[in-house]
């Protein structure tokens, strides 16, 4: 209960401090190097860079004090990233995509989510391409690229994040 307890506060510490753009020193440097170098989300390079360190720490104190820090660590992102973007926090994904039929009956069936078709034209070839529009849950994510890949692998697709989504499928929007 101890390392729960501790990961909920140091979480909302570390998202109180990561939403500053600040760092606590020692290992979130490395993160952030990651991060900006090879493009790994900020929370997942902690991640990374922590594991990294409490495996090795694992030789050294003996596996059951890892095990609790591994839980301490996965808790302690998990607080720091609701506090980081907020509780409501939604994907989105825009999909540019040959085969918007295809993946979108995929989504309305196997996700149970809304798709919108906008129309797009390449700025680079003229050409009229269809794109994909939909909101998601974070969990929803693996299951939306596994789709994607398999309808069209050359698909582009860019997932962001939206701290509100108001309607049918998420909370209601109330006036």
């Amino acid at each position: 209960m101890s390392a729960l307890y501790g990961a909920i506060v140091s979480g909302i510490g570390y998202g109180l401090v990561y939403r500053a753009r600040g760092s606590s020193g020692g290992s979130d440097i490395l993160a952030r190097i990651l991060s900006h170098y090879r493009g790994v989300p900020v929370t997942q390079s902690y991640l990374i860079v922590d594991t990294a360190v409490i495996l090795g720490a694992g030789f050294v104190f003996g596996w059951k004090a890892a095990l609790y820090a591994m839980i301490a660590l996965y808790v302690s992102g998990l607080v720091a990233e609701t506090t980081l973007e907020g509780g409501g926090t939604v994907r989105t994904a825009l999909i540019v995509t040959s085969q918007p039929e295809a993946i979108s009956e995929r989504v309305l069936e196997e996700l149970e989510r809304g798709v919108t078709l906008l129309e797009g034209t390449g700025a680079y070839t003229g050409a009229e391409r269809p794109v994909l529009y939909c909101v998601i849950t974070r969990a929803e994510v693996a299951s939306l690229k596994a789709i994607v890949h398999e309808v069209d692998p050359r698909a582009f697709m860019v997932i962001g994040v939206a701290h509100e989504a108001l309607g049918e499928g998420f909370r209601p929007l109330k006036t």
